[in-house]
């Protein structure tokens, strides 16, 4: 922290009245805040009275309000209020909400968790493309192996009936070849001096006409064959094609399957890139700022709640930021790294308030249950919240059920419904003044935040 908690010891701490549980009722039902908060029996905060000149601790010690019933309303309020958030937005804690997520933010880590998604997106249309070419060429090739199919189907019945027909001129032939044989067709009958002349014309026609019909089943039997070698090579030709046909639709298969695995691995790896880019953005810096996405995220959910719960208090979330900033420099004070979860590790505490360097002396209120010590007080989270002002206003910002000081989430909800106290109208200079003064009495600490909060206020575009 650049300013170290303090309450100096020549300011007197004193514990604020305690407000019970009907006046709280009759102040919230006065000041128009939400009928549920009257139904809860929320009770209205005092106003701690120490003082802190430095960043780094939150003046809000001193409240004696019951413990339980104060957190307890807390978390309560935390639920009404987180219903109207956007239902496309995940829970805090579990994402960024689309309206910081939209925020221009940089890092290495993010710039490399988005260039691995970019490349998985190429390698993902690509594959895409590819699959959609084989899927074409296997609809291609099964309209070629079924128009070959049906070809050779009936080119196969052709060679059945051209074999039949040849067999069929090739018996007929050979009934030919017999007769010729065995009658010469009257061949040594011209030899024959008692064969008359009439005869031997007669038997001349027959061999002529003999010889004309062998001549043209010789021809029918000749084309019948030449006919039936030809089918029979288109046959084959046809069978290989198909086989070849065949073996490309199989590859082509095995190819779509293939792709198809690597567009369902591609998808899975998109998923766990997509996990890997909203870490990252968790933890990316908003451009021109020191603020992490994540930070923005919690202060911005918590005045948007606010804004349902309590409108009239207009307490924004760049009001928010400028308390965290210098509170704990956004949950990182010494080497702390807020989480995904809006947890603070290591927690974060300021220096015990035991009378030492110049620090007042601050009772333990907590058995330090929250701040680690149950001798005195100190600071704790990233709010910088005192034990008993963090126990009288503690709101759960994640609605997990627990209002813990060291999330982000919870303890900027906290802050501010702690300054709403002090509204309405904390969208403006003035009012937000008295609001900071009052979450720590120091003049120097109001002028430090503000201007903080007026440099977010300019340099994020968010509303």
């Amino acid at each position: 922290m650049a300013l170290l908690a303090s309450i100096r010891r020549s300011r007197k701490y004193t514990k604020p009245s305690s407000v019970t549980a009907a006046q709280s009722l009759t102040r919230i039902a006065s000041s128009c805040v939400l009928l549920s908060l009257v139904v809860l029996g929320l009770p209205e905060t005092a106003e701690a009275t120490g003082s802190a000149e430095t960043a780094g601790s939150t003046d809000t010690a001193g409240s004696t309000e019951t413990a339980g019933s104060t957190q307890a309303s807390g978390v309560a309020l935390a639920g009404l209020a987180s219903s109207a958030l956007q239902p496309s937005d995940p829970l805090p804690g579990q994402g960024l909400s689309a309206a910081v997520a939209a925020v221009p933010a940089n890092s290495a880590g993010l710039d490399s968790a988005l260039a691995e998604r970019k490349q998985l997106l190429d390698r993902q249309e690509s594959t895409r493309q590819q699959l959609l070419g084989v899927q074409q060429e296997i609809e291609n090739t099964t309209t070629q192996q079924e128009a070959t199919t049906q070809l050779l189907t009936r080119r196969s019945e052709q060679v059945a009936k051209a074999a039949e027909t040849q067999t069929q001129l090739h018996g007929a032939l050979r009934v030919v070849a017999v007769e010729w044989f065995i009658t010469g067709f009257g061949s040594l009958s011209v030899l024959n001096p008692a064969v008359t002349s009439s005869e031997r014309e007669r038997l001349d026609r027959a061999r002529v006409l003999s010889e004309s019909a062998a001549s043209s089943t010789i021809a029918k039997e000749r084309f019948a064959r030449v006919q039936l070698e030809q089918l029979q090579q288109e046959r084959s030709r046809l069978q290989a094609e198909l086989s070849e046909t065949e073996a490309s639709l199989d590859a082509l298969t095995r190819q779509a399957s293939d792709l198809t695995a690597t567009e369902q691995q591609i998808a899975e790896q998109l998923v766990r890139s997509d996990d890997r880019v909203g870490e990252a953005r968790l933890s990316a810096t908003i451009n021109g700022t020191d603020l992490s996405t994540g930070a923005l995220d919690a202060y911005w959910r918590a005045a948007s709640s606010l804004s349902l719960s309590n409108p009239s208090c207009a307490v924004t979330w760049w009001a928010l930021a400028g308390i965290g900033r210098t509170e704990s420099k956004h949950g990182t004070y010494r080497g702390a790294k807020l989480g995904p979860d809006g947890v603070v590790s290591p927690p974060i505490f300021g220096p015990e308030l035991d009378g030492s360097n110049s620090f007042a002396i601050v009772r333990d209120s907590d058995g330090g249950a929250l701040d680690g010590t149950a001798t005195t007080d100190r600071a704790v989270g990233p709010m910088q919240f005192l034990p008993s002002s963090w126990k009288a206003v503690a709101r759960d910002g994640t609605g997990d059920g627990v209002a813990d000081p060291q999330n982000l989430y919870d303890a900027a909800l906290t802050a501010g419904a702690y300054l709403c106290r002090k509204g309405p109208g904390l969208n403006q200079e003035g009012p937000l003044r008295g609001a900071y003064l009052s979450y720590n009495r120091s003049q120097r600490y109001v002028d430090a935040v503000i201007n903080q909060a007026f440099e977010y206020q300019r340099a994020v575009p968010l509303i």
